[in-house]
């Protein structure tokens, strides 16, 4: 159980930090003014148990370089939707 549980804090840091980190740093560059960049603290709570929730199918996501810029883009998409 104890591998199991370090598996996925780390499969969980590692989405997070190849996921979230460069779509919240894209979007920051463009000066958005989505929520998410207006409210760092509040989006990164957020985030992090929603990545919490959803590592087993973004963990696979975060390993592929192509799945992860389809991810940041579609993310960065729909963040600025209005």
């Amino acid at each position: 159980m104890k591998y199991f549980l370090a598996f996925y804090i780390a499969a969980w840091i590692i989405s997070l930090a190849k996921l979230y980190h460069p779509s919240i740093s894209l979007l920051a560059a463009i000066e958005s003014s989505s929520v998410l960049v207006r409210r760092k603290f509040l989006g990164w709570v957020i985030a992090a148990v929603a990545f919490a929730i959803m590592t087993p199918f973004l963990f696979p996501v975060s390993l592929s370089d192509r799945a992860t810029r389809a991810f940041i883009v579609a993310f960065c998409d729909k963040a600025l939707e209005k």
